[in-house]
């Protein structure tokens, strides 16, 4: 794998439209245009139901109409606020032919926050804290090459 500018093509816009970066940046433009009211006749709508409005909105507009105004704004304050991405891709220019690719056969300790993002399921109730804290311990202990509760060493099974 090469650390280069075209990372920043398809792969990292296909990434970012699944990503809930854009889904809360989308839910910010569609509550500011008024698309998504908070409100209604006097009552205010609950967190829960204003994601679940705006990610019903965003992944049907996604679909149907991949250009809407709203989803042009969401990407362009997603690319310019929240990643940054031209000065992402003056860094990658910057050090194109200067990073070494490893192949590691455990995960590394600073992959460890990245890790812990990928594939995130919303866990609701007394559990959400106890999953996390598992897959967090999990990860570390791989990254430290320390074995696991079943006596495994990390990344072998059993």
């Amino acid at each position: 794998m090469r650390c280069s500018i075209d990372m920043l093509g398809d792969d990292l816009e296909a990434w970012l439209a699944e990503s809930a970066l854009m889904k809360r940046t989308f839910r910010s433009c569609a509550i500011i245009s008024g698309l998504i009211a908070r409100r209604f006749t006097g009552e205010e709508k609950s967190r829960r139901q204003v994601l679940f409005s705006t990610d019903l909105v965003y992944d049907v507009l996604r679909k149907h109409q991949a250009d809407h105004v709203l989803l042009r704004a969401a990407r362009a304050d997603a690319a310019t606020g929240l990643l940054d991405l031209r000065r992402l891709g003056d860094m990658l220019s910057r050090i194109q032919g200067r990073i070494t690719h490893r192949e590691l056969d455990r995960v590394s300790p600073l992959a460890v926050p990245v890790m812990l993002e990928i594939g995130r399921e919303s866990v609701y109730g007394e559990a959400a804290d106890e999953l996390l804290a598992e897959a967090a311990e999990e990860l570390v202990n791989e990254a430290a090459g320390k074995t696991g509760r079943d006596g495994a060493r990390a990344g072998e099974s059993r």
